[in-house]
């Protein structure tokens, strides 16, 4: 994939936006789903990179057990164009 354009982007947080209220609050691990949807928009919103993310949210170093860091991670990497499907799609299963 591309890196997605400014309208691309813009789409994507209203998409993610309009989801997280009808997205399951919590996974079967325990997960903050919602709070990690809300990670992905601040990504998008302020077009963060890596280490914008790494700063962010994992401020303890708790690493790859920090399932916020690695919401947003994700959405880094949509944003430079090394994901297929949009962020939101990985949602669609866990709308209620």
């Amino acid at each position: 994939m591309s890196v997605p354009t400014t309208e691309q982007i813009e789409k994507e947080i209203k998409k993610l936006t309009e989801m997280k209220p009808k997205v399951r609050p919590f996974s079967m691990f325990g997960d903050d789903n919602r709070a990690k949807i809300d990670a992905q928009i601040q990504v998008l919103e302020e077009r963060m990179d890596e280490d914008d993310v790494w700063a962010e949210f994992d401020p303890e170093d708790e690493g790859m057990d920090n399932p916020i860091l690695e919401s947003a991670r994700y959405a880094v990497e949509w944003l430079e164009g090394d994901m297929e499907e949009p962020l939101s799609k990985g949602w669609e299963g866990l709308v209620q």
